[in-house]
């Protein structure tokens, strides 16, 4: 498939989602874009994305988007299961205030619990700072605010097969 305009797929959702963190350059996002567990359309066009990103002890399932016109079609299940089913590394990890995505993660085996590994709960909020400085650093008060102003809101799910099994 064309990375490229997967990239720039990506770039747009990623300027529109409040959620979501903020866009890099093209060709950083051409880097990420290539390695993330993506669901495509009959036209082979992008409809979901989402990227593993490794932590102290722990992976994280982030980045988690399905296109505004697919939404709706249980898209979300599909790409976590695979992105679940694209990695053996455990734990698992993600981060949502979307109701949506925690009952899709719910069903992929996840369960909502603290972070219990101190050094893993200080790489993901050492990420979250770092992009917090990035949108302050672009200017895009509308994405920081919306991060910092529903922070209570957000859940940690975990799946971590051998405690669960």
């Amino acid at each position: 498939m064309d990375a490229e305009r997967d990239a720039r797929w990506l770039l747009q959702r990623l300027r529109e989602e409040e959620d979501l963190r903020p866009p890099y350059r093209l060709q950083r996002e051409l880097r990420w874009v290539t390695q993330a567990t993506v669901l495509r359309d009959e036209h082979g066009s992008l409809t979901a994305y989402t990227e593993l990103r490794k932590h102290l002890f722990a992976v994280e399932l982030t980045t988690v988007v399905v296109d505004p016109h697919h939404r709706g079609q249980g898209l979300s299940h599909t790409l976590v299961n695979a992105a679940v089913q694209s990695t053996a590394a455990r734990p698992l990890i993600l981060f949502t205030r979307s109701a949506a995505l925690e009952t899709a993660v719910a069903r992929a085996g996840f369960v909502q619990r603290r972070i219990w590994n101190p050094l893993t709960l200080s790489s993901v909020g050492a990420r979250a700072l770092m992009r917090c400085g990035r949108m302050l650093m672009l200017g895009d008060v509308r994405k920081l605010w919306a991060q910092v102003a529903h922070i209570a809101a957000f859940r940690c799910w975990v799946l971590d097969d051998e405690k669960d099994a």
